[in-house]
């Protein structure tokens, strides 16, 4: 799958392409989401699927980043 080019990503994908997706070969990619607590999507039950969105969110705090909502806001007044 990682050979194959992708105009666009779907917003959500089985294992594989989701490890392709956050450049990861599926063993490495299964012992990360377990170790970072990453969490599928179950639409039906027996399936799961990643959310892209949620891939970007993870690889952002991976690469320190936070999201806006979870860093303290400057313009933000209590």
């Amino acid at each position: 799958m990682a050979d194959q080019p992708l105009p666009d990503w779907p917003a959500a994908m089985k294992d594989g392409l989701a490890a392709s997706y956050v450049g990861l070969g599926e063993t490495l990619f299964r012992e990360v989401k377990e170790r970072d607590g990453i969490e599928p999507l179950r639409p039906t039950a027996g399936r799961k699927v990643w959310r892209r969105k949620d891939l970007d969110a993870w690889l952002d705090r991976r690469a320190g980043e936070v999201a806006c909502s979870q860093e303290a806001n400057p313009w933000h007044r209590p």
